[in-house]
């Protein structure tokens, strides 16, 4: 049942599938809490699967349920990614250019970011052991590249016969960058107290990028 006769209160979803879902999300999260509380007393090479489900009251079989290895289940976040790369290729397989899809989901995204401020400081905690864990730092970069190769594949199938695969590719990386660029500029100014809107700083590193880009169309100097 769905109650929304009232504008301004929250709309209640209690039929079982929106429970079940729910619930799921808030097992997850719980996991994904107690590997970075104990990431961070104890590193990742300290810390093992049982450790973190029974901090987050539960056990290992239900641990991997929801993620693959410990180091993942830092990245609970995982699924907005997921969704975020879903909803670009559906927009690219429509005819959506890759810059426009791709921007198109991940504005998104950084405007939900920005509208929770509470998830702020535990942004700021991944990041800080992202920077110190090479094995965490593995999995980021591991799944940026999935979500570059993912999105590549999307722009070819959707070009048909006219795919230029290294131009899709260069246009995903680009625009992976500019996000990861993004994030870190963001994870900076955090660090110094300055308060700052993750998509205002997309759209100055998006301006950045775009300059750069300018200058590449031009032939390159000829050297020796």
């Amino acid at each position: 049942m769905r109650r929304d006769s009232d504008q301004d209160s929250p709309v209640v979803d209690d039929h079982p599938a929106g429970l079940r879902e729910r619930r799921r999300q808030e097992t997850q999260r719980e996991l994904s809490d107690a590997a970075l509380d104990l990431f961070e007393q104890h590193g990742v090479h300290g810390t093992t699967v049982d450790d973190i489900a029974r901090r987050a009251g539960t056990s290992q079989r239900t641990f991997f349920r929801y993620f693959p290895t410990k180091e993942a289940a830092v990245f609970a976040s995982a699924d907005d990614s997921a969704r975020v790369v879903g909803d670009a290729i559906e927009a690219v397989r429509g005819g959506a250019s890759v810059v426009e899809g791709i921007e198109r989901s991940w504005l998104k995204l950084l405007d939900r970011f920005d509208a929770h401020p509470d998830e702020h400081i535990r942004a700021l905690r991944i990041r800080r052991l992202v920077g110190s864990e090479p094995s965490l730092l593995a999995v980021a970069l591991r799944n940026e590249a999935e979500e570059v190769e993912q999105l590549t594949d999307a722009a070819v199938d959707a070009a048909g016969a006219d795919a230029d695969v290294l131009a899709a590719r260069a246009a995903v990386s680009t625009m992976a960058l500019v996000l990861r660029l993004t994030i870190d500029e963001w994870v900076r100014r955090a660090e110094l107290n300055e308060r700052a809107s993750v998509r205002q700083i997309y759209l100055e590193m998006r301006r950045g990028v775009a300059t750069v880009a300018r200058d590449l169309e031009a032939d390159p100097p000829h050297y020796g």
